[in-house]
């Protein structure tokens, strides 16, 4: 005859059940949490390779755009006549003052925007070409062909933007820089608001 059971105890075969139920219930949400974090790890890491290659492509694109713009600039300021801004600033059209200020500095503007400027956003441009260039090269394709393929892009794109920049400078050279000039006489305006706010 079996001894009898004291009040308040769990059968051997019932507790042997329960234990192997959660040790392996244990072991299952284990591998699920596991599961699921080297997932959020993938996700993450494909996201921030997306968008640093976004950011690459942009810094890439605008920076060449950008030195284009400066180029343009500083083009038509050095092509463009005093003459016609003289008989704009009598007749107090807007930003005829601001372009005129420009043509008489025109070989410091030119100096600014095209060398100063067109540098610090070459050097950009060119990071964000190796970036991209690092990236084609990680996705498969040999780094040399890679190097290749943005050199010759960035290449095309700067001196096409240059030639056809430095055309559209000439033959728009007025209309550019009075452009030029209303958009500095709308920052100085507000500037001159701000300050005669503080001032009150």
């Amino acid at each position: 005859t079996s001894a009898p059971r004291r009040p308040g105890t769990t059968p051997r075969c019932l507790r042997s059940a329960g234990g192997e139920n959660d040790s392996s219930q244990v072991k299952y949400d284990s591998q699920d949490l596991l599961k699921q974090a080297k997932s959020l790890q993938k996700l993450s890491s494909s996201t921030n390779t997306m968008l640093i290659w976004i950011a690459s492509i942009s810094l890439l694109v605008g920076g060449i755009g950008v030195m284009n713009i400066m180029l343009v600039i500083g083009t038509a300021v050095t092509s463009a006549d005093e003459q016609p801004f003289i008989a704009m600033a009598s007749k107090r059209i807007k930003g005829a003052k601001q372009a005129l200020r420009l043509i008489r500095k025109a070989e410091r503007v030119s100096s600014l925007l095209n060398d100063v400027v067109g540098d610090i956003v070459g050097v950009i441009s060119g990071s964000a070409g190796s970036v991209i260039a690092l990236y084609l090269a990680a996705m498969g394709l040999p780094t040399a062909v890679a190097s290749v393929l943005i050199a010759a892009f960035t290449s095309a794109f700067m001196i096409g933007g240059k030639a056809a920049g430095k055309s559209i400078a000439i033959e728009q050279s007025a209309n550019i820089v009075l452009f030029v000039g209303k958009t500095m006489a709308l920052f100085e305006r507000k500037t001159t608001k701000r300050k005669k706010n503080k001032k009150n």
